[in-house]
């Protein structure tokens, strides 16, 4: 029997962040699936930024209604899910939860960063709280992408009694990208510059390497970051960093390919894609030394303390010059990369729905 469910599809739409990767992944997995009625709530005022092509299978609702708008409606009976095809359970993917009027909610928790140091978030800290904490009431099922995440949340809401743990898949990315244009030897680092990515470390770090790559930084302005993005201006007027504030999948994908290594110093994360993707790719990856990078690479990783420069530098010279620990850094992350796969997380959100939908 087919199950009617309906994802929250605008983080797809809307942006080329982790969660828009997963909830685009996610939604052509459960498309492909014969027990599941796929519906994509797509209703924003905002234009779509990201040509997100709509699974095969799928329904997508779209109007230009604005998020603010969506209580309203939800009063007068036109909750999310009366406007995404009635389905009997309905998905949750991002942090700004559209209200229902009958289905079951399933909700998806990325991370709880803003919980473990507000200062990352700054204003907005406060804000991701009071949401979350509604959200993780409201649904009849949470699920988290890794075990750290779900730690986080079981501290965060005690009273929650069970979260399943559904890891994301690597299987999206190209086999062989083509070489990106106009580039030469270069370290790559991708992530909004915000505080918790950590990028300052890695700033200071350059000018320690001996016959040091470029680098190449992929990430959009984000929030609380005057002073870090006067030192990547700063970096590139120097001739040490290219900074590219936006990259479509195929730039991303080549530029990964074809990096020296990943450096990604992010202080926490609730997944990780850049790291997983560049495992997937063959590619070398510098991390910073914390819970949710061993959980994602272990062994396929080299770590450092990424909030010192000067370590930070050292884990890059070994990757970058010592042959053996390079050697095994591609091994070991093209190894790990084969566990994560879409069809399985598709698979394991499916069974969650059928069993929300039962009870």
């Amino acid at each position: 029997m087919r199950l009617p469910i309906a994802l929250d599809y605008r983080p797809a739409l809307l942006t080329r962040s982790g969660i828009g990767r997963a909830t685009r992944e996610l939604a052509r997995g459960l498309a492909a699936r014969a027990d599941c009625e796929l519906h994509l709530f797509g209703h924003s005022l905002a234009r779509a930024r990201v040509p997100a092509a709509i699974p095969r299978g799928a329904t997508l609702h779209r109007a230009p209604w604005p998020g603010r708008s969506l209580p309203t409606l939800a009063r007068l009976g036109l909750g999310a899910d009366r406007l995404a095809g009635r389905p009997r359970v309905f998905h949750w993917t991002d942090y700004v939860h559209a209200p229902l009027s009958r289905a079951k909610g399933v909700l998806t928790v990325h991370d709880l960063a803003f919980v473990r140091d507000p200062r990352w978030h700054g204003a907005n800290a406060a804000v991701l709280r009071e949401r979350t904490a509604a959200a993780v009431a409201a649904a009849a099922a949470v699920i988290v992408p890794s075990h750290v995440t779900a730690t986080d949340l079981r501290m965060f809401a005690p009273a929650l009694r069970s979260v399943h743990v559904v890891p994301f898949g690597a299987d999206h990315v190209p086999v062989s990208p083509p070489p990106p244009k106009r580039l030469g030897r270069y370290l790559l680092t991708v992530g909004t510059i915000e505080p918790r990515k950590n990028l300052r470390p890695l700033l200071a770090a350059l000018p320690l390497l001996a016959d040091a790559p470029q680098l190449v930084v992929v990430g959009q302005v984000g929030w609380e970051c005057d002073e870090i993005v006067a030192e990547l201006r700063a970096a590139q007027q120097a001739g040490r960093a290219v900074w590219r504030r936006d990259a479509d999948d195929a730039e991303l994908w080549s530029l990964l390919a074809h990096a020296q290594a990943l450096v990604f110093p992010s202080l926490w994360e609730g997944f990780g894609f850049p790291p997983l993707e560049a495992m997937a790719l063959g590619v070398p990856v510098v991390a910073h030394d914390n819970a949710p990078m061993h959980e994602l690479g272990d062994d396929a990783f080299v770590f450092a303390d990424a909030t010192d420069p000067r370590a930070l530098a050292a884990a890059i010279e070994r990757v970058l010059h010592d042959r053996e620990v390079r050697r095994l850094a591609i091994t070991a992350g093209r190894h790990r990369a084969a566990d994560f796969a879409w069809d399985r997380c598709a698979a394991a959100h499916a069974a969650i729905y059928h069993e929300v939908a039962a009870c």
